[in-house]
């Protein structure tokens, strides 16, 4: 029988993008829909199997998993090979994203011009700009360490009101261009960024008044750990090393972070057996340098980025492994992942749960979902639904990695999936018309199939098809019953174990 292709699960043209965007945006969006093969085939019958892809893995983890004919191109060129291309963000193609991105308006701004602006409209660019770099781009592997750093050097956005605006510039020059190069270079623009030092209060930190509280997560969350061995203390005296760094409130140089010699306490310090005395400025470097260099931050460093994309127990032998490597190659992150990605330990590793942003994105992307950027207040709200709106999460420890904090939230996924596929995310259109076309299906079977290689990167095992068969039959595609539950199928697959927990 023909398919009717136009009757099947229509879902409109493309949003109109907002006004101010309406050029290069609306051209990147284009394109990035574009990216759609014009074949895509079904699964073939053995692949219905249980057996972890470590190449699907590889791109569930790192990354926010595989748009349609992503996963085939990677198999193609081998999972060293597509680790190597993406360890290399600046050598791949990504015009789609960058078009998207370019018209911007905060993001290009200076310090002293976007200390100015609004901080509703920073909110709005930031948290906007970040879910479409990560449902666009083509860097995924670079996406995915941009959100893991963001949450090793959290940020709270609602912490004033100057802080969407701060966090932009921490963003741009901090996070964003250290993700994949060396973390002593990230740790010391962090020190050094207007976000931090107002998140963490150190923009008040004078040698009358102290505030410890930058000093206490520089050791406990960023560098050593909780367990490193330092004391109380040694707290106390790294804040005092670090008084006086802050951020010019007024004239000229408003938002220009500021070393105050005056507000310094230039006396004798003594950090882990360590004494700092006399140096001004260059006393942030030396502690900054004591500790990077401590194992206890290899250790650390290492142990995060094997929980995040291994398991949330990482094995032991592992995180040495890792931790060996950032000892050795002075903090180089490109190594670290290398030794994580290629190791026997991620290729055995165990199931993961997609944290509530991995699954969002991951489930656009595997339908080819194109999304609006006027209507991203939207999703922002679902994010908040489903408990991880990027940059509100309050404590300083970032969104957690392990799968026991976000069991609990499963039927907002549910809900966010059906909504999905029954055109109730304005905003958010997955093209399945085109999906179901280039798949030439015509049969319902065939479209169930067909999302499932997209949905699983399988095809259904024969329990699988007969309960989506048994629930969706086999009527004509252009009867409305069957369109109605072959959306609820495709829904139902998206909020099952086998795509959350990969």
């Amino acid at each position: 029988m023909s398919l009717s292709r136009r009757d099947f699960l229509k879902l409109g043209s493309l949003t109109a993008v907002a006004a101010g965007t309406a050029g290069c945006s609306a051209i990147g969006r284009e394109l990035a829909q574009g990216e759609l093969p014009a074949d895509l085939t079904l699964p073939a019958p053995d692949t219905a199997v249980s057996t972890p892809d470590p190449i699907l893995r590889l791109l569930n983890r790192a990354g926010y998993g595989p748009r349609p004919g992503d996963l085939e191109r990677a198999r193609q060129m081998g999972l060293a090979a597509w680790l190597e291309e993406q360890l290399d963000p600046d050598s791949i193609e990504d015009t789609a994203a960058d078009l998207l991105l370019r018209n911007l308006t905060l993001y290009q701004m200076d310090v002293t011009q976007l200390i100015e602006q609004d901080r509703k409209d920073a909110t709005v660019e930031l948290i906007g700009s970040t879910i479409f770099r990560a449902l666009y781009s083509r860097r995924q592997l670079y996406e995915a360490l941009v959100e893991f750093w963001s949450d090793h050097f959290n940020i709270y956005l609602r912490k004033n009101q100057v802080m969407p605006l701060a966090k932009i510039i921490d963003d741009r020059d901090v996070i964003r261009p250290h993700a994949l190069g060396k973390f002593r270079d990230l740790l010391w623009a962090s020190a050094k960024s207007q976000a931090m030092l107002l998140y963490l209060d150190n923009a008040h930190n004078t040698k009358e008044n102290p505030n410890e509280n930058y000093a206490r997560e520089l050791m406990e969350l960023h560098t050593l750990g909780v367990n490193a061995g330092y004391t109380q203390n040694d707290v106390q005296e790294a804040a005092r090393i670090l008084t006086g760094w802050s951020v010019r409130r007024r004239g000229r140089q408003a938002g220009q972070v500021v070393f105050r010699q005056e507000a310094h306490d230039f006396g004798q310090k003594t950090v882990l057996g360590q004494t700092f005395a006399g140096q001004g400025e260059a006393e942030l470097d030396e502690l900054l340098e004591m500790l990077v260099t401590h194992p206890a931050t290899a250790r650390r460093i290492a142990f995060k980025l094997a929980r995040r994309f291994v398991a949330d127990e990482p094995p032991e032998e592992l995180v040495q492994r890792v931790a060996q490597t950032f000892t050795e190659t002075d903090g180089d992150i490109k190594a670290m992942l290398r030794v994580i990605f290629l190791s026997d330990e991620f290729a055995a590793a165990p199931p993961k749960l997609k944290r509530p942003y991995t699954y969002m994105i991951s489930a656009l992307r595997a339908l080819n979902t194109d999304l609006s950027p006027n209507r991203n207040r939207v999703i922002g709200r679902w994010l908040e639904r489903l408990g991880q709106l990027p940059f509100h999460w309050p404590p300083p420890n970032g969104y957690p990695d392990v799968s026991s904090a976000w069991a609990t939230n499963l039927l907002p996924r549910w809900n966010f999936a059906i909504a999905l596929l029954h055109s109730e995310l304005p905003g958010a259109a997955p093209p399945l018309e085109k999906i179901v076309a280039a798949g030439k299906a015509e049969t319902a079977v065939d479209v169930l199939q067909l999302f499932a290689g997209l949905v699983y990167g399988r095809a259904l095992t024969p329990d699988e098809q007969s309960l989506f068969t048994s629930y969706a039959g086999n009527g004509p595609l252009d009867d409305p019953d069957t369109q109605m539950r072959l959306k609820d199928s495709v829904a139902l697959m998206l909020a099952s174990p086998s795509f959350q927990w990969t």
